[in-house]
């Protein structure tokens, strides 16, 4: 989801909601899966032994994949079971899953789909208010041409539904999870890694560990350490944010859209429906602080922060109780972070979805596209065997570093390496498809293409050369990955 202004929002698309109508597109690639879905008939049995560090989405439908094509399972996450009272922090935001997510998830099998169905919100409505009393529908039911909407969900029930759905399996005896356990360090090389569970220190050895641990990965650190040629850039996106849950939509926005709403001083909220209410997304800079109010960064009274959000944000104003305003000065503010790498594995180790490719939420595509690294994975492993785990991940890197680097191009727009005049070029273009392409008299906008289909990133954004400059070449993706790989 966009953490930025609104004129960010209509250059580069950047909302989890968004959904435009469909493209013409050429067929989609890989879109079959070797993976056997639970309960069917297994192509070939997985004797490998995995490790996968962090029970978020990608994750937990690694586990699925991997116990339904016959490997043992052990899955971290430092945070306690997300089912359990008093779990929501730090998952206490929502997001969309567009098609490439839906499509991820669908391979381990209908019914996990069905699972998870009920936990969230389908919607297909967009609507960018420039002010109170002015609104675009940049999306509508209209526009839909049969395609599945959006699901918004938490992050938190999405990751119950995969959970219940996982322990189905649990009678396998190939599975084990731990909660409240961390990874302390990794040896990619030797495939050994030491777990922290409380006072007790225990080391394990496995075939393959699966970092799906996030922006501050212990993973790609340890891959770090053990490999001179392995780089990676991070970044702090600009400005910081706050979540907000209701109990239902503010009365004076449509309780099945999705809301882009500009505040003063740099700020924006990004209200959307829930299965259970709404959430709020308030994006604001510090220093950024109109006249005659006090800053959002500042806050730390609720009645002061009740009083301020709906000077800030007239209409979400009914929807700012006691609670919410509670909400807002409990909860330690966020920064988003973009991370790069130039590959994805070394030895035994292998990255997926923000602990390989972290977009900040700039495109509302980070859990679509870490689903997708999941799928690709257990793809790649189950066709190599369980004798050729290198040759496996460097398979998974040559296929998924091009998506991640184009998916960061494609969510940050233009660097400074593109000029000036590109740069203008692409906000111009970008604008002119965001509201003149429902009009049929320009191209749908570049999230229309993130969130409706499955061309591949790397394609996407080869497509935009003219704006952001030459893409490197598989050729040349391929070589660098395999400098890192030995």
């Amino acid at each position: 989801m966009a953490r930025g202004s609104l004129l960010a929002l209509l250059c580069v698309g950047g909302c989890a909601f968004l959904v435009g109508r469909p493209i013409r597109a050429a067929p989609p690639k890989r879109t079959r899966t070797r993976v056997a879905s639970a309960g069917a008939a297994k192509e070939t049995q997985l004797d490998l032994s995995v490790l996968i560090a962090g029970a978020g989405p990608s994750g937990l439908l690694l586990a699925h994949l991997l116990l339904a094509a016959g490997a043992r399972v052990r899955l971290l996450e430092a945070r306690q079971d997300p089912r359990e009272p008093g779990s929501l922090e730090g998952r206490a935001y929502a997001l969309g899953l567009g098609i490439r997510g839906r499509t991820a998830i669908r391979a381990a099998g209908e019914k996990l789909w069905d699972a998870i169905k009920p936990s969230g919100f389908a919607s297909e409505r967009f609507k960018l208010h420039i002010a109170p009393e002015l609104a675009i529908d940049l999306r509508s039911p209209e526009d839909n041409k049969g395609l599945e909407p959006s699901l918004l969900i938490y992050q938190s029930d999405l990751c119950s539904a995969m959970l219940d759905e996982l322990e189905a399996n649990q009678g396998s005896g190939r599975l084990e999870v731990s909660f409240q356990s961390s990874l302390e360090s990794v040896d990619p090389t030797a495939g050994t890694a030491k777990i922290k569970a409380g006072d007790q220190l225990q080391e394990v050895s496995v075939d393959l560990i699966a970092g799906c641990d996030g922006v501050n990965s212990v993973v790609r650190s340890s891959i770090a350490a053990a490999c001179p040629a392995f780089e990676v850039e991070e970044a702090k996106l600009p400005g910081r944010f706050k979540v907000l849950r209701f109990p239902r939509m503010p009365k004076s926005l449509d309780a099945a859209a999705v809301h882009a709403i500009g505040g003063p001083g740099g700020s924006s909220a990004f209200v959307e429906p829930t299965a259970g209410g709404a959430c709020a997304l308030i994006n604001f800079k510090e220093g950024g602080k109109p006249e005659g109010l006090p800053g959002l960064w500042e806050l730390k009274d609720a009645p002061q922060a009740r009083e301020t959000l709906a000077a800030y944000f007239p209409l979400i104003e009914d929807a700012l109780d006691e609670e919410a305003a509670q909400q807002f000065v409990s909860q330690k503010a966020s920064q988003a972070s973009t991370v790069r790498c130039n590959s994805y594995h070394f030895g035994r180790a292998v990255l997926l979805g923000d602990a390989a490719h972290s977009t900040g939420g700039a495109s509302g595509q980070g859990c679509n596209s870490a689903l997708q690294d999941s799928v690709a994975l257990a793809e790649i492993l189950q066709a190599q065997g369980a004798d050729c785990v290198p040759e496996a991940l460097e398979r998974y890197s040559q296929r998924q570093v091009p998506e991640g680097h184009a998916l960061l191009d494609l969510s940050l727009g233009p660097g400074d390496s593109a000029g000036p005049i590109r740069k203008a070029l692409y906000g111009l273009a970008s604008l002119a498809g965001t509201l003149l392409s429902k009009l049929g008299v320009a191209e749908p906008p570049l999230q229309t293409l993130l969130t409706t289909n499955l061309m591949p990133f790397s394609e996407i954004r080869r497509n935009q050369n003219f704006y952001f400059g030459d893409f490197p070449t598989e050729e040349e993706f391929n070589a660098v990955i395999q400098k890192t790989s030995h």
